[in-house]
């Protein structure tokens, strides 16, 4: 371990050479590469561990500078997958770091393989699909994780040790019902909120990292109010995840075909099977029917009727929309036509 560049880390109490040298050796996978993701992935990488899986389905635009720290103007302009955005950016905080970008959607059919090898799962997402999906591979495979969530000037945070502490289906069996929740798109996320709960999270990251067992309470904070809360949360022996290992969640394979993304008018879809897209044949194939930008990750269409980003594994953003089925037909119409 380089003793010098982590000199101050080591000052910190209960901290050791040993203890911090257990960062070397482990994997861990963030889902989501935004506002909180982006925190998680700075500390993650200055800290030193062995491998990093970011985990993302979405590119970098412009509403994205006010609070993703991990970006800048030149990542929108390439209209990069925000995970290689990131590990471009990481890569140059440390060396060391393997930092892997996952561009893709986090859905059953993939979550055990994206997640199954690390030791710690971090969530930094923004739906509670996702994390539901997070919970049942965690509990099913014994793997602790973090819930992370922020909207406006409050976060929550709570870590979950399969077996130990509660699961996120312990807190709260099913998800609140659509629209009865505020989400970033109604009420906006303050940064230094997500900094806020991330730090928490971060903390008990280092704990599980380091061999430390964690309570797997509940904290609350809102900045706004100037409030800190922290709620014990017992497991429950009829939890239908850690309970009664019912992983419905995960068991079904299908998955979401298509996803509106939060705060802004663009829609994911995603095809029901994995398939291989030439992005090359298609940007000569359409090139009558709109503007072009073709890099190395992705396919960007726009025209007056449509604003596609085209990924070589068959998933779209469709921008411009809200309603899912209006996003499929204009792909349908554009690109399968």
């Amino acid at each position: 371990m380089n003793s010098t560049r982590y000199h101050r880390l080591l000052h910190l109490p209960g901290m050791s050479t040993e203890r911090l040298d257990r960062l070397r050796h482990v994997r861990v996978a963030l889902v989501g590469c935004g506002t909180l993701g982006g925190i998680y992935a700075q500390n993650l990488a200055r800290l030193g561990i062995a491998h990093l899986r970011l985990i993302d389905r979405d590119i970098v635009e412009e509403h994205n500078l006010a609070t993703q720290i991990l970006f800048d103007e030149e990542d929108v302009k390439g209209a990069l997958p925000k995970v290689e955005a990131a590990r471009l950016h990481l890569v140059k905080v440390n060396s060391e770091c393997l930092i892997e970008a996952m561009a893709a959607d986090l859905e059953p059919s993939n979550a055990e393989a994206l997640l199954g090898e690390s030791e710690l799962i971090i969530d930094a997402t923004d739906n509670f699909e996702t994390r539901y999906l997070i919970n049942d591979v965690a509990v099913k495979l014994d793997k602790p994780w973090i819930y992370t969530a922020v909207v406006g000037f409050a976060g929550l945070c709570m870590a979950v040790v399969p077996g130990k502490t509660a699961c996120l289906r312990c807190l709260l069996e099913e998800p609140p019902p659509v629209g009865s929740l505020p989400t970033c798109e109604t009420s906006g996320v303050w940064p230094a909120s997500a900094q806020s709960v991330a730090a928490v999270g971060i903390t008990e990251a280092l704990r599980l990292l380091t061999g430390e067992m964690v309570r797997g309470d509940l904290t609350e904070l809102d900045l706004q109010a100037g409030s800190r809360r922290t709620v014990h949360v017992p497991r429950r022996e009829a939890c239908p995840a850690c309970g009664q290992r019912q992983f419905g969640w995960l068991e079904n394979r299908a998955g979401s075909q298509a996803t509106r993304l939060c705060g802004r008018d663009m829609v994911h879809l995603s095809p029901p099977a994995p398939i291989k897209l030439d992005l090359t044949a298609l940007a000569q194939r359409l090139a009558a029917s709109f503007q072009i930008q073709l890099t190395e990750y992705l396919l960007h269409l726009k025209s007056a009727e449509a604003e596609i980003y085209l990924f070589p594994d068959g998933r779209a953003l469709v921008k411009g929309v809200t309603d899912p089925a209006r996003a499929r037909a204009l792909f349908n119409r554009f690109i399968t036509a």
